[in-house]
């Protein structure tokens, strides 16, 4: 049967590439987006249908993106007709729960942030023929979008379908990176399923438009609709937290007063990325994003632009004047910017936020599909080197952009974010740019009241022209009044907006349902993650009070009964995914393998343990082939199970990790490193870090069947210690058996 295996490989030998997928073994059969918005904000359930077409149990992993702004406010599994909702818990504590569910033989399910947008799933235990359907509901804001369109102000709607190819750089770099690195469908369209979506839209008078429609894992789904003129009216809207919050909450919605009539001197730093990733379609988006934000600089008005692929390439020798003449010239050179290579941003950023004249707007506008491992190190240049008065707007460019990266430079940098996939999006991109650098409306907002207990984002970004500032806050129950001060841009008159807040319960203003606490909860988060001194504690103190996932918080759910024999072979498989629309393999560095990541044989898995544990000092030991040891070896737990004998040959060398440990039982699991693998049995020693630990032997009773078993499977190896392993402390550990 052609499977796909999970086969864990060190994180410095691991690399994504392309496979073939075989669809009758997919475990995934069906997804589905079930939306409704209102109101600015969508309330989308991710409903996914898995299979286990093996037979042995199964426990899944798939990596999948989720709204980058949006807060996972649910989560839940149905098994037949039980429906197993998740619970928010520490990281740490889920996994623990999730894998001891897995150890007692009971179905569970695991959802873990590994960024913004970015989220591993687990689904384990699940019964050989079965199936169980998982529910993700995320609450995220919709974006306005003002002056795009000639029909007026639309409302988009964006959710994400697959994770895009991360640049990593040096090994090491990213701390996660075999989280990151996914195995891509080798031909465009392979993966068997497709998602759907059902988009109900409730309008202003109430009434719902429901738009239905069907596309490839392969790219973010955007809908856009008009928001009518009600949209942009100043209001404050009041809602609750989720159950166990009963905090007071609020979204405030900041309203331009009037379109400023001269715009203003910039500086403008445009910053391309060139890197492989982008070759192809995206390349030249982003080119014409630039072309078309140069054609606007006028008198007055000076720029730079700075392509970057493995380090900065300035196309103008610096900062220039916008003269025809240079603007020719950089239109000249910006059109030979070819894609390759890999994405250094960190040197570019670095470069971009130079101060420059201090009586003009300096504005940075990164372009990139933001594919990169290492988003927090670009943001935090953004956060300690964005000069007073300067702002970062970000593009988005291609199917399916990094939005931790694009959502969170835009954050740090007080800027807008838009998207850009495909030539009709080009103009609107372009127009929304030159708004945001020429004509902000409102700038150095503060936001105070008595009634506000906290705001989040704390640093707002600018009011521009016919584009709404929403911000979320926490109110006090008593309520007061609301202040809003503000200058307006080329006046010395300040800007004030005021609004009484009524007390809880006296319902004078407007209220909805919607669980805006977890939302104020998601922007806390986003605020805290800005922070050079971010707080793992304080993370998870907002997390854990507003009830919703975040890298330090997790969801499981978990059934109450067993659904398997635990001591059956398991089957891992980590579900490879489609590449990104417009994305080239090729420049992306992902290569084609054939079949499934190798796995060591037990020949080579004895070699490198024996490398690992035993040869300590390499230049004694004699040929590995003969399985030769050496008397100078006997110290230590190899020499203890070789005794005062001479050279004794190896018979098996395996390496697992710990599940359990109960006094004088030590529970196990190891990957079958072959096909046709048979469990060892009798005595064998047990060594963790090089260091012998003790001895013991097998339980075929608590064990997996002995076999035969096919590579891949995870098995379980019960060992009956002669003494307690209460003192052990580890998890990856090494067991060997040798002939007497």
């Amino acid at each position: 049967m052609s499977g796909l295996h999970a086969i864990k490989v060190p994180a410095a030998q691991r690399k994504a590439t392309l496979v073939s997928v075989d669809g009758r073994t997919y475990p995934l059969e069906a997804a589905r987006v079930v939306a409704e918005v209102s109101g600015g904000i969508a309330c989308s359930k991710l409903v996914q249908t898995y299979r286990n077409p093996y037979a042995e149990p199964l426990e899944v992993i798939y990596t999948l993106p989720l709204p980058a702004d949006g807060a996972v406010i649910g989560y839940a599994m149905r098994l037949g007709e039980r429906v197993i909702r998740g619970e928010v818990r520490s990281r740490k504590v889920a996994k623990a729960d999730y894998e001891k569910a897995l150890f007692e033989g009971r179905s569970a399910a695991l959802l873990e942030q590994d960024r913004d947008n970015t989220f591993t799933q687990r689904l384990g235990a699940l019964p050989v023929g079965q199936s169980a359907e998982i529910t993700i509901e995320v609450l995220h804001p919709l974006a306005f979008l003002a002056g795009v369109s000639e029909y007026g102000p639309q409302w988009e709607y964006r959710f994400p379908t697959v994770v895009g190819v991360r640049y990593e750089g040096a090994a090491g770099r990213v701390r996660d990176a075999d989280r990151l690195e996914l195995d891509r469908s080798e031909t465009a369209g392979e993966i068997p399923v497709r998602i759907d979506l059902e988009l109900t839209m409730i309008t202003a008078d109430g009434a719902a438009v429901r738009s239905v429609d069907t596309m490839r894992l392969d790219r973010d789904i955007v809908h856009r609709w008009d928001a009518g003129s009600d949209a942009v009216s100043a209001r404050l809207v009041e809602g609750p937290g989720l159950s166990g919050d009963d905090g007071r909450y609020g979204m405030l919605t900041i309203t331009p007063p009037r379109v400023p009539e001269a715009a203003f001197a910039r500086d403008l730093t445009l910053l391309v990325d060139a890197s492989g990733s982008m070759m192809g379609r995206p390349i030249a988006w982003a080119k014409d994003v630039a072309a078309g934000v140069l054609r606007s600089l006028g008198d007055g008005d000076r720029f730079e632009v700075i392509a970057f692929s493995g380090q900065p390439r300035s196309l103008t020798g610096g900062i220039v004047p916008a003269t025809e003449t240079a603007l020719g010239a950089a239109l000249d050179e910006l059109s030979r910017v070819e894609a390759g290579g890999g994405t250094e941003m960190v040197d570019a950023m670095v470069r971009a936020l130079w101060p420059l004249r201090p009586d003009s707007q300096h504005q940075v506008v990164l372009i990139t599909d933001g594919e990169i491992g290492f988003e927090d190190e670009v943001v935090a240049r953004i956060v300690s080197g964005l000069p007073d008065g300067a702002r970062l707007h970000v593009v988005g460019v291609g199917s399916a952009p990094n939005r931790t990266l694009t959502s969170r430079a835009a954050r740090a940098g007080r800027g807008v974010e838009s998207f850009v996939c495909g030539d009709d999006e080009v103009p609107a991109a372009v127009k929304r740019l030159v708004v945001a650098t020429a004509r902000p409306v409102l700038t150095d907002l503060t936001i105070a009241s008595s009634a506000i207990r906290g705001i989040a984002p704390a640093r707002p970004r600018d009011v521009l022209a016919g584009q709404p500032l929403v911000v979320a806050v926490e109110l006090d129950p008593k309520g007061g009044a609301l202040e809003v001060t503000g200058r307006i841009a080329g006046s010395v008159e300040p800007w004030t907006w005021q609004l009484a807040v009524p007390p809880l319960g006296a319902r004078e203003g407007a209220v909805t349902a919607v669980p805006l606490g977890a939302l104020y909860g998601r922007e806390s988060i986003a605020d805290c993650e800005l922070s050079p001194g971010r707080s793992d504690e304080r993370v998870m103190e907002i997390a854990m009070r507003h009830r919703i996932a975040s890298r330090v918080t997790s969801l499981v759910a978990i059934a109450e009964e067993p659904t398997v024999d635990p001591r059956m072979p398991r089957r891992t498989v980590v579900l490879p995914v489609e590449l990104p629309a417009f994305v080239s393999a090729e420049g992306s560095g992902l290569k084609a393998r054939s079949g499934v990541r190798a796995m060591m044989s037990m020949d080579d898995s004895a070699e490198l343990a024996f490398h690992d544990l035993a040869f300590r000092r390499r230049s004694e030991t004699r040929t590995l082939a003969s399985r030769e040891i050496p008397r100078s070896t006997r110290s230590g737990w190899l020499g203890r199970i070789l005794g005062a004998g001479g050279v004794t040959p190896l018979t098996a060398v395996l390496r697992g990790r710990v599940i359990a440990v109960h006094a004088l039982v030590l529970t196990i699991e190891i990957e079958a490193p072959s096909d046709g693998f048979l469990i060892p049995e009798g005595i064998v020693a047990v060594a963790h870090g090089g260091e012998e630990i003790g001895s013991g032997t097998i339980d075929p009773i608590g064990s997996s069947p002995r076999g035969p078993h096919a590579k891949g499977l995870v098995l379980r190896i019960v060992i009956i210690g002669s003494t307690s392993w209460m003192c052990f402390r580890g998890d990856d550990i090494t067991i060997g058996r040798v002939t007497a």
